[in-house]
């Protein structure tokens, strides 16, 4: 039965507090002086949500290269010149550092926020915009990861840039590209074996980032919403993984295992929806569906079983990891900051 695809999280981008740069003591030898101090002043938005992510994107890019080409360090050259960034999911905590490092990871954390945005916003009905999503995923996982190598030196930053939050949000980012990818296997008609292999390693991706979220420093830094909705798409990955792999066990006739594996993962559902408060409605309906989905097949098979075959069913706690397969990747840092705009061209 076909199900409409579940809803994908987007990362806010991190605000910023004005900085005041000077030729004479921060860029002296930056021929566009004007246009970095312009396009840091385009970045500083109180609201940057309002603006269309792949606008945003363009913007923050192109600040980027412009200090790339400056050559300066200004922070070298002013004792008292600091940037400030406030916590993407925590606004109210900031932080300020006389680091050029900084500033630049701070554009990176951005521009991963913006190809999450973009991705998420993706219709996922069809093969081009499931494609289109899967591929900035995997941009928004390589800039986070960017962002974790950037902070080793600092001292000190905002939760969302530590370590643990660059390597959650690159993990859960790389779960909805793979999403993409069960989606993709789903619509082109892949074997049900290659599909429980693709479900599988959503699933743990999820995994690891909801394990991340739970834990310190993460715990309670982000929206339950947030937590809930990672937690049970870890759920429904498992139980998509079992599903797949029943529907090849039923053709084979390995009837007892099938059934085994239909039921771990309809137990997967029913646990996690019992204790995944504040996810969206959507997912919440995707999991009903497929749970409703696996009760059909546990009902045939149980009854075929029962008529024809009488195999046994194995326990639960003996059966074999399922296999995955992994089909994205974090991007590389070149690749992100060579992302196009929506015009299709690369940003000035």
């Amino acid at each position: 039965m076909s199900r409409p695809p579940p809803p994908m999280l987007s990362v806010p981008e991190k605000k910023t507090a004005a900085a005041e740069l000077f030729r004479d003591r921060h860029f002296f030898s930056a021929a566009a002086f004007s246009d970095i101090r312009d396009a840091r002043a385009a970045v500083a938005v109180p609201n940057p949500q309002a603006q269309p992510p792949a606008s945003r994107r363009a913007l923050i890019l192109r600040y980027h290269r412009l200090l790339f080409s400056a050559r300066d360090d200004p922070c070298a050259f002013d004792e008292t010149l600091s940037f400030t960034w406030h916590d993407a999911f925590r606004p109210h905590l900031k932080h300020a550092a006389a680091s050029l490092r900084f500033e630049k990871a701070a554009l990176v954390f951005n521009v991963g926020a913006a190809a999450s945005r973009i991705a998420a916003a993706h219709s996922r009905a069809t093969e081009e915009g499931v494609r289109a999503a899967c591929g900035e995923f995997q941009r928004a996982a390589g800039a986070f990861r960017a962002v974790g190598e950037m902070m080793e030196e600092e001292a000190a930053t905002t939760v969302d840039m530590s370590s643990q939050a660059s390597a959650m949000l690159e993990r859960l980012m790389l779960a909805q590209a793979q999403e993409c990818c069960f989606e993709r296997a789903l619509a082109g008609g892949k074997s049900p074996a290659v599909c429980s292999k693709v479900a599988r390693q959503a699933a743990l991706y999820y995994e690891e980032a909801y394990a991340a979220l739970v834990a310190p420093p993460l715990q309670n830094h982000f929206e339950r919403s947030w937590v809930s909705q990672v937690q049970l798409k870890a759920a429904l990955f498992n139980a998509e993984a079992c599903y797949r792999h029943a529907i090849d066990l039923h053709e084979k006739t390995e009837i007892g295992e099938e059934i085994a594996r239909l039921q771990v993962g309809i137990n997967a559902i029913v646990d996690t929806k019992r204790t995944a408060r504040g996810a969206p409605g959507p997912l919440y309906d995707y999991a009903s569906r497929l749970e409703q989905d696996m009760n059909k097949s546990l009902e045939t098979a149980k009854e075929e079983n029962y008529r024809v075959y009488l195999f046994r069913i194995p326990a639960a706690t003996s059966l074999a990891p399922l296999p995955a397969a992994s089909l994205v990747r974090s991007a590389s840092l070149s690749e992100i900051l060579e992302a196009k705009t929506e015009n299709g061209t690369q940003s000035p």
